[in-house]
C-alpha cells in the first residue's frame, strides 16, 4: 500500500480506542517501526492527537476517539491571541478572518472542556481531597503544586496544570501540562499526593 493508506490504516487502528505498540503497529500494517513513528508525527501534524503512554506496556492511542480532529488546549488558544495582538499591530489584512477562526476554536475548545465536567465523574467513586483539588484546577485553568512519585518510588515535586481527567485499563489519569518537562504528561492519580507546602 501507498503511504496514504498505511497512514490510514494505522489511524483505523488506533481509532478502535485500543492502545498499540510501535510493533505491534508494524505487524498489522506490514511497514517498518521508524515509518510508524513517521506517520504518527504526520498525523499529529493533521491536527489528530496521538498520546503515548511510556514505559515496556506503553503504545500509541487516541483518548478522544469521537473527536480526535479538534484537539487545541489552552495553551495553543493562548499562542492564537499572541499572534493576534502581531497581526493587529502591522495591519494584517485578513485580521478579520484570523479572529473568526480563534472564536470557532475558542467555542470549539469550551465545549470540550464542557464535557470534560462531566467526565471527571465517570468511574471515580473514591471523591478525596486530591480529586476535588483536580476538578477545581481544571474549572478554574489553574496550576496545582503536586509530588509525583516515579518508576523508582520517589517523590518529585511538579506544577501541573490539568487538563482531563480519563480512564484507562481501569486506572485514571490526569492530563496535565507539566511545567517541569514543559510538555503535556498523563500523571496516574494513584500515584499523585498533592504538596502543601
Amino acid at each position: 500500500m501507498g503511504k496514504i493508506s498505511n497512514a490510514i490504516q494505522m489511524l483505523n487502528y488506533l481509532n478502535t480506542g485500543n492502545k498499540y505498540s510501535v510493533k505491534e503497529l508494524s505487524e498489522k500494517i506490514g511497514i517498518t517501526e521508524r515509518m510508524i513513528r513517521y506517520y504518527k508525527c504526520e498525523l499529529e501534524q493533521a491536527g489528530i492527537p496521538i498520546e503515548t503512554f511510556m514505559g515496556p506496556n506503553g503504545g500509541y492511542y487516541i483518548i478522544n476517539v469521537k473527536n480526535q480532529y479538534n484537539h487545541f488546549n489552552k495553551y495553543d488558544i493562548q499562542l492564537l491571541e499572541n499572534i493576534n495582538v502581531i497581526l493587529e499591530k502591522i495591519g494584517y489584512k485578513d485580521i478579520i478572518k484570523y479572529r473568526k477562526l480563534i472564536n470557532r476554536i475558542q467555542f470549539a475548545s469550551d465545549v470540550e472542556e464542557e464535557k470534560s465536567k462531566f467526565f471527571l465523574d465517570n468511574g471515580i467513586i473514591d471523591k478525596s481531597e486530591l480529586y476535588f483539588a483536580l476538578n477545581d484546577a481544571i474549572s478554574n485553568k489553574t496550576p496545582l503544586k503536586i509530588l509525583y512519585r516515579n518508576l523508582n518510588q520517589e517523590w518529585q515535586e511538579r506544577i501541573i496544570h490539568p487538563l482531563q481527567i480519563f480512564n484507562y485499563d481501569s486506572t485514571f489519569y490526569v492530563t496535565a501540562y507539566c511545567e517541569l518537562r514543559n510538555d503535556i504528561r498523563h500523571f496516574e492519580i494513584d500515584r499523585i499526593k498533592l504538596n502543601s507546602k
